[in-house]
């Protein structure tokens, strides 16, 4: 006998006859659940020890049949497989009225010829992707499907689900196949994609359908784009997980960028909570605008002559200040020569923040750099407070790694 545990499922080979209480608990132990990702294990029967198990069965199990006992519920392995058999059906079931529900009938997949697949399992990825809920439930439900079935295959009860089983899995993988870290560009090229055979990026002249110049983000041409396409859903969730990843890279160059964060998660409540194609438009309509100002966020470090790194010193420096040209240009140069120093110094140490006096060096070095602020805008209090959110954000997003990369 051998045996493998892991997390999802449990196989016990029976390679050798076993007796009564030895069977019983090597049963127990394949069988043992692991919280809801593991329901039974699989047991491989080479050693014909079946007659062992109803023994042990009628020893064991409950009832207390052959010690005396009153004959109990008796319950034979065929009618358990026939109760796991009716759980199977019950989650495909789940799963399939949920995504009629989103208006895709999954026997469309299920009964689709070999060249067409593909264009069903999109369009039920497209009707998932309405919104972070409807995707998440069909995750849930589709592990559910998954967890059920595997607990009753390879028996013979779950011949009958494999169409079922197969579609699901198909959806499922495409969703999660999706490339996470979404380029805006990427998506929106796509778009195009769909209207128009040919994609034209810079200096397009209209022949047919929509074109859509990339470097200028023209945003009438996106939503004429948009209303082309046959498979809204998806494309706007798409866009919606590039957005967010763009403006989680911009948040991290930057923490005063937490306004685009707030305002953000209002356009994503809004598009959680939309039903309509109407309100569909909106989000993308919304989406588009904001990766617009995004954009020219980040065309703000070109503009103050400086890159991401000391523009992100220079805000934190600025915030709050009405200054002049002159001592605008002054805190520039304080952002700039703070973070050269640091760099060259102490920030190219590797695991630098793991050494207490490098610490401590990295926040003198700042105070220093900082008491060249233009005096007559700020106190030494002020001082004192900028010196800690400038090492507070140098602590937090940059060191040897970043330097390094």
């Amino acid at each position: 006998m051998t045996g493998f545990d892991a997390p999802c499922v449990s196989t016990v080979y029976l390679d050798k006859p076993i007796k009564g209480h030895t069977l019983m608990q090597t049963i127990a132990r394949a069988n043992r659940v692991y919280d809801d990702e593991k329901e039974n294990g699989l047991i491989v029967d080479y050693g014909n020890v079946y007659q062992q198990l109803e023994k042990a069965y009628a020893i064991y199990g409950e009832g207390q049949k052959g010690s005396g006992g009153e004959k109990g519920n008796e319950e034979k392995p065929f009618e358990q497989l026939e109760a796991m058999a009716s759980e199977v059906k019950n989650a495909i079931v789940e799963v399939t009225d949920m995504l009629s529900e989103l208006d895709f009938d999954l026997k469309t997949l299920i009964e689709a010829s070999a060249m067409s697949k593909i264009a069903a399992i999109n369009n039920g990825i497209n009707a998932i992707c309405r919104n972070e809920e409807t995707k998440a439930k069909f995750e849930i439900a589709a592990r559910n499907v998954f967890r059920k079935y595997k607990a009753l295959f390879p028996e013979k009860q779950a011949k009958q689900f494999v169409r079922e089983y197969n579609a699901i899995d198909a959806l499922y993988s495409k969703l999660n196949a999706k490339v996470k870290s979404a380029d805006v560009t990427e998506v929106i090229t796509r778009l195009q994609s769909v209207v128009n055979e040919s994609i034209s990026i810079v200096g397009a002249k209209e022949t047919e359908g929509v074109y859509i110049d990339l470097s200028k983000f023209n945003i009438q041409a996106l939503q004429e784009a948009f209303a082309k396409i046959p498979r809204k859903n998806e494309l706007v969730y798409d866009l919606n997980k590039a957005v967010e990843n763009k403006l989680e890279q911009m948040l991290k160059e930057n923490p005063l960028r937490l306004e685009f964060y707030e305002r953000y998660q209002e356009i994503v409540e809004e598009y959680n909570n939309g039903k309509s194609e109407i309100e569909l438009k909106r989000s993308f309509d919304k989406l588009t605008q904001f990766y617009q100002e995004l954009t020219v966020e980040e065309k703000r470090a070109f503009q103050e002559n400086l890159d991401q790194p000391t523009l992100s010193i220079f805000d934190l420096l600025v915030k709050g200040k009405d200054l002049t040209k002159d001592e605008n240009e002054t805190v520039k140069k304080v952002a700039q020569e703070t973070l050269e120093i640091l760099q060259r110094e102490k920030l190219n140490i590797l695991n630098w923040k793991e050494s207490r006096e490098i610490r401590s060096s990295v926040k003198t070095t700042i105070y220093d750099k900082l008491l060249w602020l233009p005096e007559e805008k700020y106190t030494d209090e002020d001082v004192s407070l900028r010196s800690i959110l400038v090492y507070q954000h140098v602590y937090s997003n940059m060191g040897f790694n970043q330097l390094r990369g």
